[in-house]
């Protein structure tokens, strides 16, 4: 079933919030300007440091043996990340030599779900119609019903058991021991295979291939409930399965300290320390590592110029609102404003970028400046062209 709820905004209650949103829009519009900046200044230091990374990173053959030589210097190694560490999991009695053992629980649960859709009225008022609608699925966390619009569809409100990870405190590599952070980077996790006869310490399951189905509270408190919970599911049922990192072939870069590895510090100031799964000589994992630089610098230059754009379209909105007196007026005048914010973002970003990359990569920021300067050129050229017909189109009548 669905439930439609409908409320209708006032003209004057629109504008109201839409003046106040001006200042939020401009605060976000000014703060996409340092974002930007700064972001051009990381990515080209980071360039640098990982240049001079490759440079001074030296291939080890063989992490058997700690070599003295290789002391203070930035190495490259591969070989087995391996420990001796017993994770085990004592509610559920799962237990596995590794480096990391992950619990996933899901709870069968109401999801409710919602759309709105907005109409203008004549006079800038905004009609809201809202329809709720509710379906079952497996969620990773606990949802509240409590403030479901339609009565009916409860959840248990809490889960029983919740989802955890388990990681090995001592991991060898060779002759070396990793740190916490370097243990942390480790993946190549896979589902965890029970093993035959395996029994569950939580009663009334049932193991289903790689899956541990647990009954919810009213059946569980029921000996009499026979139902199969994993093809006869209810609201409050879990299901819990398990991922464990193995014992595998990895590869290294940081500064050799000891029988350790820590951050090699670039001349810069940049850190530069991966870890990858699988065996990478030196070449791959730089080239990685650069792809990695490149794609972050783009998602937040994306994600400045956004702030640009959502922070003038803010500031323009109370423009919109006051031409929605006639709604077929307002959308036009939201239009329009939404396509100069984007280009007053699109070029404030393009020239913000420049006047980073005058600093960092000059020939490359004045070649961007030029490009920002056509874009600005084209649009004070087009707004003097409508200006210019709609003062020629209101001289028109007293010439005739």
């Amino acid at each position: 079933m669905a439930v439609t709820e409908t409320t209708t905004e006032s003209w004057g209650s629109r504008l109201g919030s839409s003046i106040k949103g001006v200042i939020i829009g401009f605060a976000l519009f000014i703060a996409g300007f340092p974002v930007l900046f700064w972001n051009e200044g990381d990515s080209v230091k980071t360039a640098k440091a990982i240049d001079e990374g490759e440079g001074a990173c030296i291939s080890v053959e063989s992490n058997a043996s700690v070599d003295q030589e290789m002391e203070g210097k930035l190495v490259h190694m591969s070989g087995k990340a391996d420990t001796k560490d017993v994770l085990t999991d004592d509610t559920f009695g799962v237990s596995a030599t590794a480096i990391r053992l992950e619990r996933n629980v899901e709870m069968y649960q109401w999801i409710e779900e919602s759309h709105t859709s907005e109409k203008k009225k004549m006079g800038g008022s905004v009609e809201k119609v809202t329809t709720y609608t509710y379906k079952k699925d497996w969620m990773p966390t606990a949802i509240d019903s409590s403030g479901f619009k339609e009565q009916g569809h409860d959840n248990p409100g809490v889960m029983e058991f919740e989802s955890q990870k388990m990681q090995a405190a001592n991991v060898t590599f060779g002759a070396f021991r990793l740190n916490e952070s370097q243990i942390d980077h480790i993946g190549s996790a896979k589902q965890y295979a029970f093993p035959t006869g395996f029994v569950c310490k939580v009663e009334r399951v049932k193991v289903q291939g790689g899956t541990i189905y647990v009954p919810n509270a009213e059946t569980r408190n029921n000996a009499l409930n026979t139902r199969d919970v994993a093809s006869q599911t209810r609201i409050g049922d879990m299901r819990v399965t398990f991922r464990v990192v193995y014992p595998h072939e990895i590869s290294l870069i940081a500064k050799q300290r000891g029988d350790t590895f820590v951050a090699y510090t670039a001349k810069n100031g940049k850190k530069l320390s991966y870890l990858e799964d699988g065996v990478k000589d030196a070449a791959e994992m730089f080239q990685t590592a650069r792809t990695n630089n490149a794609i972050m610098t783009w998602l937040v230059r994306v994600g400045g110029f956004l702030m640009m754009f959502i922070g003038l379209s803010m500031v323009f909105k109370p423009l919109s609102v006051l031409a929605d007196v006639l709604p077929i007026l307002g959308d036009i005048v939201e239009m329009g404003m939404g396509l100069v914010a984007g280009l007053i973002a699109f070029i404030c970003s393009l020239v913000t970028i420049a006047i980073a990359w005058v600093f960092y990569r000059p020939v490359l920021g004045i070649i961007l400046l030029a490009v920002a300067g056509f874009f600005g050129w084209m649009l004070f050229k087009k707004c003097r062209a409508a200006k210019a017909a709609k003062t020629a189109s209101g001289a028109a009548p007293s010439a005739a």
